[in-house]
């Protein structure tokens, strides 16, 4: 009698050990479904998509997930070369291999041009650029997200011709010994040699134009003007 009743008492305390069990997993899986417990794992109820969080914050979805929002689609396109011509809707670039694309320009397109002299987002004809492009569903076109000017370096002239157009301080304009005509901005840093020279610069002068050019503006800026006497 004592062993049937020591074995019931064992069978008992299993029983209710069991029981607290279950009751203690049951309260558990409650409290994560309501507190969002970031450990719970399982099955997404019916309805609800499995996200990869991981996929999601990545750069290229987030650039596919904004380019939804505009109604662009398709795989990002990467297109390198000149700028041929650009206008406030669209610019046309020369590809490396000689062949052109056209690639719209939105409000929504990002410009950026480096450079100390740059003038942020004006894009200019001749310039070096990167364009990330996406497809436009309605015309098939492309159109572009990202244009980044490539700088190059500055590039050093001295170009000999005569003035034809001159205002000091602001601008010179010669017709080089090469048949081409150029223009140059003056600032207050532009030096004019031989300084007692200086008054002799006007229209008809004979002159070497000392310019750096900076491939962000694409722009000619005259250091130096040396001014040659006149001849015979």
């Amino acid at each position: 009698m004592k062993r049937i009743s020591i074995l019931g008492i064992v069978i008992l305390i299993l029983a209710l050990m069991l029981a607290t069990t279950q009751a203690m997993a049951r309260s558990l899986a409650v409290s994560a479904s309501r507190t969002g417990n970031p450990h719970k794992t399982g099955t997404p109820a019916a309805g609800t998509p499995a996200v990869d969080q991981g996929a999601a914050n990545t750069p290229g979805a987030k650039a596919t997930e904004q380019a939804g929002k505009h109604g662009l689609h398709g795989k990002p396109e990467i297109l390198r070369g000149m700028l041929a011509s650009v206008d406030a809707s669209s610019m046309t670039i020369t590809l490396a291999d000689g062949t052109t694309a056209t690639v719209g320009i939105t409000p929504d397109t990002k410009i950026h041009v480096p450079g100390p002299q740059s003038a942020g987002e004006v894009l200019v004809a001749g310039m070096r650029v990167v364009v990330m492009a996406l497809t436009d569903p309605n015309t098939d076109g492309l159109v572009a997200r990202m244009v980044i000017a490539i700088p190059g370096q500055p590039v050093r002239a001295h170009r000999v011709g005569t003035v034809t157009a001159y205002t000091a301080g602001s601008s010179i304009t010669i017709q080089a010994t090469d048949g081409n005509s150029y223009t140059f901005a003056l600032t207050g840093d532009t030096r004019i040699l031989p300084q007692d020279r200086a008054g002799d610069l006007a229209v008809g002068s004979l002159v070497t134009v000392i310019a750096p050019r900076v491939p962000s503006s694409l722009d000619w800026t005259a250091k130096g003007i040396v001014v040659h006497p006149a001849g015979p």
